[in-house]
This record gives structure tokens, sequence and C-alpha cells, in this order.
């Protein structure tokens, strides 16, 4: 799935994060790891980048990282998000 894809990558973000996120308008995506369900369609995508946890639901960032992927992906809960890590599913 992430044949085509090299790390590190920028994304641009939408700005539309409703956790008030003020860094950068761009972040640095340095790793992205798939773990898939057996018997099931799930996955779920962990992705390392440089800032901050409050990325958290930027539309931009879901639509670069589904991208990278190669399917359609979404913010998993706040609860599982960190700095300079976020967790996406589909």
């Amino acid at each position: 799935m992430l044949d085509n894809v090299k790390f590190p990558f920028t994304v641009e973000l939408a700005g539309d994060s409703i956790w008030g996120y003020t860094g950068p308008s761009t972040v640095t995506v340095t790793g992205i790891h798939i773990e898939a369900e057996e018997d099931s369609n799930y996955k779920l995508v962990s992705v390392t980048h440089d800032t901050d946890w409050r990325i958290y639901t930027d539309t931009g960032f879901e639509k670069a990282i589904s991208e990278a992927v190669g399917f359609e992906v979404d913010f998993t809960e706040q609860g599982m998000q960190d700095d300079g890590y976020a967790t996406l599913e589909n």
C-alpha cells in the first residue's frame, strides 16, 4: 500500500481543526503504519508527524493521508491523538 510513498513528505493543512491549532500550515509526515484486521475491511492507520495533536479533525491532513494509503480514512477518537502521533481509520 505504501510502496510509492517517500518519507518524509509534507501535508498542507486545511486549517479547519476544531481545536484551535495555531502552528504551521504544513506538517511533515515521517511515517505511516497500517494495521489490518483479518476477515474485516477495518484498518487502523498510525501516522508520525512533526507537530502537536491539535491538528486533530483537520480535513487537509485526513485527505493527504487517505491519498498516501490509497483508501479513505478519518481520525479516530481525540484521546488516541498525541503530539507527533495521529491515528486514523477507515
